[in-house]
């Protein structure tokens, strides 16, 4: 004999999550917590970051002569990681290098 079971399945106090489609003025908020994270005036990001995956890697372009030589010969500066995660109803962005978290205001997430 087979005994059957209900169970709620309750979703987790935080998962990975992705954007559902993100408006102008979160793409902008995103833009402007990732430079402010790296420390410059401005990014730009591609219009489907966090939308695919709930996490993308930032690497600053490289500068180069005239000629096209690296200035500094090699690139020493590791990939600047960020993931996103859905709190309740809240989208937070995490900079995995350093561990700090900022709510991403008027933003909707999915769980990924």
């Amino acid at each position: 004999m087979s005994v059957g079971a209900c169970q709620a399945v309750t979703p987790p106090a935080q998962a990975p999550a992705r954007l559902r489609s993100p408006s102008k003025e979160v793409r902008q908020q995103l833009q402007d917590i990732v430079a402010k994270s790296l420390g410059v005036g401005a990014v730009t990001l591609a219009e489907n970051t966090l939308t695919d995956s709930s996490q993308f890697s930032y690497a600053r372009t490289p500068r180069r002569d005239s000629s096209g030589q690296l200035l500094q010969g090699r690139v020493i500066e590791p990939a600047h990681v960020f993931r996103l995660q859905i709190r309740g109803q809240e989208c937070w962005l995490i900079y995995q290098n350093t561990g700090q978290q900022t709510l991403l205001q008027h933003a909707e997430c999915v769980a990924e």
